[in-house]
């Protein structure tokens, strides 16, 4: 176990004891397979577990534009489907969600 502090904008950062279960990013670079498909920006997504067993889900979106900058949320979730709802199924999440290894297909008859 290891001790965060995630920044957040407009909220408290949020501090726990745990560890990082996936990490999943896009590339702000046209010539990777991982690339943003917006010139100058990305996105970093990171999922820990805490010691209590709560997710605390992390969404990092990168600028290299003068004038923006980094954009910090994150979100406090006691299930895996309340964090499937919070960070949506685009490639970047299914990645995360491969590497964390959360199931996030649905079952059909």
């Amino acid at each position: 176990m290891e001790a965060f502090n995630l920044d957040v904008d407009n909220r408290p950062n949020i501090k726990f004891t745990g560890e990082r279960i996936a990490h999943s990013a896009s590339s702000p670079d046209t010539a990777s397979s991982d690339y943003s498909g917006t010139t100058g920006r990305y996105t970093k997504l990171d999922l820990y577990k805490t010691q209590a067993g709560k997710f605390v889900c992390h969404k990092i979106g990168y600028s290299q534009w003068q004038g923006e900058h980094t954009r910090y949320t994150a979100e406090v979730c006691d299930t895996e489907a309340e964090v499937m709802a919070w960070f949506g199924h685009g490639w970047i999440a299914k990645d995360l969600y491969y590497e964390a290894g959360i199931d996030n297909s649905v079952t059909i008859d």
